[in-house]
């Protein structure tokens, strides 16, 4: 049996916000590991102990209501009439955290909801944007480069210093698309099913 329509307008509202902030934070550490680059001292910034802080913390929480959004919206998107769809709404969580499975399945999740948010009826023959890969790649990408330079600085923290510093300037640089195309596509998704559900209660 469907779960009914249910509102996910303050999980989209916070979830975009904090992803924003989140992006923010990313360019606030880039903007600081380049100022300290150019400090001949190379002294310690008490600003990027609290920006790194910062922007843990606020990744893990918009985490969470991204999460928590993307459950109610593959929800919906059954509700508003879709079928066929792979797996379940919580699956559509579990995917991210399931080896192996969590390098494409999120991406193949959050394209078959937009997909099934645009045509609820006929939703295998409606197309998603590029977009959505392009947020996948940037999400990986993000995701590699900072484990990549964790693991040198915690393996090699003399040796490795520059390096890691390195990948963690790319991990953000990559993380900040992501996250604009992330809130990008909850807006839209959002956005269509509301349209969605309008047109039905009409009908």
């Amino acid at each position: 049996m469907t779960a009914p329509f249910r509102d996910a307008s303050a999980a989209a509202f916070w979830a975009r916000r904090l992803v924003w902030i989140d992006a923010a934070l990313s360019l606030a550490a880039i903007a600081l590991a380049l100022l300290r680059d150019l400090d001949p001292a190379r002294t310690d910034n008490p600003a990027e102990l609290a920006s790194g802080i910062a922007q843990f913390a606020v990744y893990v929480v918009a985490a969470v209501v991204s999460l928590r959004w993307l459950y109610l919206a593959n929800a919906n998107a059954r509700a508003l009439g879709a079928t066929d769809l792979m797996g379940s709404p919580g699956l559509a969580i579990a995917w991210f955290f399931i080896p192996i499975a969590n390098l494409f399945m999120p991406y193949v999740t959050l394209r078959d909801t937009w997909r099934a948010s645009a045509e609820p009826g006929d939703w295998q023959a409606a197309r998603a944007p590029l977009a959505i890969l392009l947020w996948w790649i940037c999400w990986l990408a993000a995701g590699i480069t900072g484990l990549i330079g964790l693991r040198l600085l915690l393996e090699f923290p003399y040796e490795a210093g520059d390096a890691a510093e390195l990948f963690f300037l790319v991990s953000n640089a990559v993380a900040i698309p992501a996250a604009l195309l992330w809130a990008w596509m909850i807006g839209r998704i959002q956005e269509m099913q509301e349209k969605a559900r309008l047109t039905q209660a009409l009908a």
